[in-house]
């Protein structure tokens, strides 16, 4: 009896062990499912872009992307020469740009200005750097980057006394107060190339320290420029951050508490809330004061209609849905509008959507960042057992408010709270990837001004030294900053030679939650401002489409020496030989309110008059008198002149 129990429960054994296991499976499923678990997300990486561009323009810039990608890991190291083109574009407009591989000598001919960044100087072909020599001998312009080799043996300094950690600008040629004044303020943190003695048939431009960093040397009819600063990583950690040197951010607690945000991003503490935009003010002497001074190349004015500069409001919503947007009646009633930030899940819906586009309203993508107070899941797994959640990320939530949008473009954004990642280029990285062209996400969390040394829109980079699809809004006026210069003390300076765009973001919901009216009233007050200063007022997607056709707008241009002035220019007091200087420009707008701009003087010679393009009228070449206007750029004079859409053929004449 007692064998026959023993083997029952024997056999009972393996259905009790399966009955258990089929308990604590449930048990433990239940306990899954009501607990799950949370996956983890990651940015998507971006290789960057290759940018190659065979423009009509008269700038060239060369670089070699397979030694940028080569050069050292660390921040210090990394060879940003990337940031030539965005300094050419944001300053000029239109701009070819080739590699070793794409450079060809009819491009070297078309242009009138060729850059050599310092990733092409490395290992220079001799063929190349005597092209470049003869291009200078035939009166054109070539700037050199931190030359090394044989380029520098021709060109530049000798170099021998190495790199050396520069302080402070000491000289800008040309550039006068308080301009001047500003640029010496401006931190540094770059080195710059010694040499034991300075070449004795150099103009020098500028200076760190005492030290040539910028000079001229006159090759033939034309000039070969030598800029011996890392002025690419100057302007990337000015705009972009500076991170430590393994591309890590440093928390900065007194400003930004636990979570890494872009204020953490800041170059430096004297940054904070500044008033002047150090990295602009350092591309125009650039351009203005190098190039220009030089080559005297046209470029085209960065605003429509030749304002004094732009204004974008930005407002980030995430929880009034459809009601995010009731500013933009106030700012329609001004003759502006406005671009609506808002999360995926704020509750706007299509129908709201539609309504604020009808009122000329542009919407964008507040992102909520992998973040434990900022994230939002979804379950996942089979039928109604889901025991994971999934992080929404961000190509995820672009999709969702582009099914709101019934598939409209999601090209904008801003993430929530400039809430960042501890990887310098990771955010902006899985933006680009995700098809974001624009974001608004960098500002200080205190202070109004230029923090990130521009209020302008720039090509952002990742880590490896490589372009991004993807443009950076600094926000000018942040959402609760109390502290920096006013709003119209910005627009007055703006207005008076620096010509800005100012980003203002504001947060609908605070007024719906604490009324004030005395804020809101500065708010309003803001449109008397940009009247009186003459700013447009624009949303995102409008500046942009105007860079778009600046950039692609094409401009050349050629300059005759000692040439006959026409009758109509000759006055016996300002031309009493009849001779002069001749800047003839061809350019192709696709819109009419791009203006041209042009120096006011060249060489010794000083702006006369100018002409409208020839027409034929019956077997008569016919020209017009042009109209031209004065203006200040960073303390540069200058001409400035409408285009019209199309083709454009302009005289203007010097003496």
């Amino acid at each position: 009896m007692v064998v026959s129990l023993e083997k029952k429960r024997f056999h009972l054994l393996p259905f009790r062990i399966l009955l258990w296991s089929v308990l604590a499976l449930v048990l433990a499923s239940a306990l899954i499912q009501s607990n799950p678990i949370t996956l983890e997300a990651e940015l998507e990486e971006s290789d960057g872009i290759e940018i190659t561009n065979s423009a009509e323009a008269d700038i060239l810039v060369v670089l070699d992307y397979e030694a940028i990608r080569q050069s050292g890991s660390t921040f210090g190291e990394r060879d940003f020469s990337a940031a030539w083109i965005d300094l050419v574009e944001q300053e000029v407009g239109p701009t070819s740009v080739a590699t070793p591989e794409t450079l060809s000598q009819d491009m070297i001919d078309a242009s009138r200005m060729i850059i050599v960044t310092h990733s092409a100087t490395q290992e220079m072909p001799d063929a190349f750097l005597d092209r470049l020599r003869e291009h200078a001998l035939d009166g054109n312009t070539v700037l050199i980057d931190r030359p090394q080799g044989r380029a520098r043996e021709v060109f530049s300094a000798d170099g021998d006394a190495g790199s050396r950690r520069g302080q402070a600008i000491t000289h800008a040629a040309g550039l006068g107060e308080p301009f001047d004044n500003q640029l010496e303020q401006m931190p540094l943190f770059v080195d710059y190339v010694g040499s034991t003695s300075a070449r004795t048939d150099a103009q020098t431009l500028m200076s760190i320290d005492g030290a040539p960093v910028i000079y001229a040397v006159e090759f033939g009819r034309g000039h070969v420029v030598t800029v011996d600063f890392d002025l690419s990583r100057q302007l990337v950690a000015l705009k972009q951050g500076r991170p430590a040197e393994d591309f890590s951010v440093p928390r900065t607690g007194s400003r930004t508490g636990e979570m890494v945000r872009t204020a953490d991003l800041i170059a430096d503490e004297t940054l904070v809330g500044a008033e002047v935009p150090f990295a602009d003010l350092l591309e125009r002497f650039v351009v203005y004061g190098v190039i220009m001074r030089f080559a005297a190349t046209p470029a085209l004015w960065a605003y429509p209609d030749g304002a004094d500069g732009a204004i974008i409001f930005a407002h980030e919503d995430s929880r009034l849905g459809d009601g995010g947007a009731w500013k933009l009646d106030y700012e329609r009633d001004q003759g502006g509008t406005s671009t609506l930030l808002t999360t995926f899940d704020s509750g706007l819906t299509a129908e709201g959507a539609e309504a604020i586009q009808d009122a000329g309203g542009h919407i964008g993508l507040a992102w909520r960042p992998i973040h434990p107070s900022m994230t939002r899941y979804e379950p996942l797994g089979i039928g109604g057992f889901t025991p994971f959640l999934q992080p929404i990320e961000l190509p995820a939530q672009r999709r969702h408010l582009r099914s709101i949008l019934d598939g409209g473009a999601v090209g904008t954004s801003r993430s929530l709270q400039g809430i960042w990642s501890s990887e310098w280029s990771a955010p902006l990285e899985a933006l680009a990837e995700a098809g974001i062209r624009s974001d608004l996400s960098y500002e200080s969390t205190t202070h109004r001004g230029y923090s990130f040394g521009t209020g302008r829109p720039f090509r952002a980079m990742n880590d490896r030294g490589m372009p991004l699809a993807i443009r950076q809004y600094p926000v000018t006026v942040p959402l609760n900053a109390d502290e920096g210069p006013d709003v119209d003390e910005l627009l007055a300076a703006s207005s008076e030679g620096h010509h800005q765009l100012l980003t203002i973001v504001t947060r609908p919901s605070t007024y719906a939650d604490y009324p004030d009216m005395e804020r809101f009233e500065r708010w309003l007050q803001i449109f008397d401002h940009a009247a009186h200063y003459d700013h447009r007022l624009l949303n995102v997607v409008g500046y942009a489409q105007y860079q778009r056709a600046r950039r692609s707008t094409s401009v050349r241009s050629r300059i005759d020496r000692d040439t006959d002035l026409p009758e109509d220019v000759q006055s016996d007091e300002t031309a009493p030989d009849h001779r002069g200087t001749l800047l003839r420009v061809t350019a192709r707008a696709s819109r009419r309110d791009i203006y041209l701009l042009i120096p006011e003087q060249i060489g010794d010679a000083t702006f006369l008059d100018a002409l409208a393009g020839t027409e034929r009228v019956g077997a008569e070449i016919v020209t017009s008198e042009l109209d031209t206007e004065e203006i200040s750029l960073a303390g540069f004079s200058l001409r400035r002149v409408r285009l019209r859409s199309g083709f454009n053929n302009l005289e203007f004449y010097y003496h």
